[in-house]
């Protein structure tokens, strides 16, 4: 992807998903796309378009369904307790296989990566989640090499984090790797977030 196309970013939302998983991400990036001159565009999603209640109450309204073309350069999957229907959902495993396939970058907060895991994409690679899912991802996805005691892990296609305010380290180094460290303390000092954190 160069500077001269949109670089587009999709965070999902779903019933039951963690607020924070998908918003502090959301933030990272909308503040990005504000202050960067490169053309960005962060956009909300849900599987459908419609409305969804979030963990805790929140109702969020989409910007559109997930499958919305174009195509998602870096697609935000967060966690909570919705994702238990979604480790399940062979459509929806399909769609992130699919997105993968095609080059979007995938990124995952939370328990998130136990459904990146249930598609298949965190196999043979290092990913960490919540610390209350370490073992539970270790023991059903041998193949995965978890991470404990991590923010975030980036593997290079794709990029998991641990719960819930993690998914901010996760996206500020994500803008880092996107266009570099002036930009990611830019949003930083926007957002009043230490950066960059004193580990990895």
């Amino acid at each position: 992807m160069t500077d001269v196309l949109p670089y587009r970013v999709t965070v999902l939302f779903f019933e039951d998903v963690e607020p924070l998983d998908a918003v502090g991400p959301w933030e990272v990036f909308r503040l990005w796309q504000e202050l960067t001159e490169r053309d960005v565009v962060v956009r909300s999603a849900s599987i459908d378009g419609r409305p969804v209640r979030c963990g805790l109450g929140l109702t969020v309204t989409p910007d559109g369904t997930v499958d919305d073309e174009p195509r998602p350069d870096l697609l935000v999957h967060p966690g909570g307790a919705g994702t238990d229907l979604l480790q399940t959902d062979r459509k929806h495993l399909s769609r992130l296989r699919a997105l993968a396939d095609q080059g979007t970058l995938m990124a995952s907060v939370c328990n998130g990566a136990l459904v990146l895991a249930a598609a298949g994409l965190l196999a043979g690679l290092s990913a960490t989640s919540h610390w209350s899912v370490l073992d539970d991802l270790a023991s059903r996805y041998p193949d995965v090499d978890v991470r404990s005691g991590r923010r975030w892990v980036d593997a290079g296609h794709v990029v998991t984090s641990a719960g819930v305010s993690a998914g901010i380290d996760m996206s500020l180094h994500l803008v880092e790797r996107l266009e570099g460290a002036e930009m990611a303390r830019r949003v930083a000092h926007v957002m009043e977030y230490p950066w960059p954190p004193e580990t990895p």
